[in-house]
């Protein structure tokens, strides 16, 4: 009986030894993205709460989406939404251009304005995956306690860089 608790767990320890052994081993070229090169948009708040005032006037906290967050207009005087380059990065700058949606609930130069004024595309440095579109807010642009307006950004295609389609939409919700 004695033998059988030393035997099972040394041929369990060399039958996990000849398995383990049999795996294929990870080489670095199975690492790299060899996909198109795109660009997306990524909340880093993802997950985050946020105070949502209901119709009702009652406050519910909400996470925030991969697609969209919840500004306090009065509270944050800059906001940045992060575009990713998802592919190799370029020794050049890459300019890739985004619209407001015309279906977008806040003003441009009312209730927020972007920077630089008017632009309408973010620029990846050279050698860089990552770039901002700027927004600043027009405090006090919203009177009304409760009221909110949204911002949709859509990246556009520019012939060099595509959007990625699941990221490729984003939107700020600018509330008092």
């Amino acid at each position: 009986m004695f033998k059988k608790y030393i035997i099972y767990p040394i041929a369990l320890f060399v039958l996990g030894t000849i398995f383990v052994g049999c795996f294929p081993e990870k080489s670095e070229t199975a690492l790299i993205y060899d996909g198109p090169v795109v660009a997306e948009i990524k909340n880093f708040t993802f997950g985050q709460q946020t105070s949502v005032l209901n119709a009702k006037g009652v406050v519910a906290a909400v996470a925030q989406t991969d697609s969209s967050r919840t500004v306090l207009l009065n509270v944050r005087g800059t906001d940045s939404v992060l575009v990713q380059l998802v592919g190799p990065q370029s020794a050049a700058p890459i300019d890739v251009n985004f619209k407001i949606r015309a279906t977008s609930t806040a003003v441009e130069g009312t209730h927020y304005n972007l920077v630089p004024a008017g632009v309408r595309k973010v620029t990846f440095a050279p050698n860089t995956s990552l770039a901002y579109i700027k927004v600043n807010m027009v405090a006090n642009s919203l009177t009304t306690v409760g009221d909110q307006r949204t911002v949709i950004f859509d990246l556009q295609s520019d012939g060099q860089v595509k959007p990625n389609p699941n990221f490729n939409k984003f939107i700020i919700t600018l509330r008092r």
